[in-house]
């Protein structure tokens, strides 16, 4: 589905836990996500380091999104 919406030049990106797969099946913008059972989040980190590694997923996303890419690309979330 995402590299449909990307030939009819939609962009999009794929939050995941391994980011290998993804690359290998050739999805355009891939962001490292936490764990296999959660990629959104990471249920071990303190509550308000969980919310912040969630807003850093959803806004590298965003960034993934806009940024043009020729081939897969990996986006790894970054925590200030």
């Amino acid at each position: 589905m995402q590299k449909e919406a990307e030939r009819i030049g939609i962009s999009s990106a794929l939050i995941t836990a391994i980011p290998s797969v993804a690359k290998s099946v050739g999805v355009s913008r891939i962001i490292t996500g936490g764990g296999i059972p959660y990629p959104a989040g990471d249920p071990a980190l303190p509550r308000e380091r969980e919310v912040e590694f969630r807003r850093r997923l959803v806004e590298q996303a965003f960034e993934a999104i806009v940024s043009p890419v020729e081939e897969p690309t990996v986006f790894n979330v970054t925590i200030a």
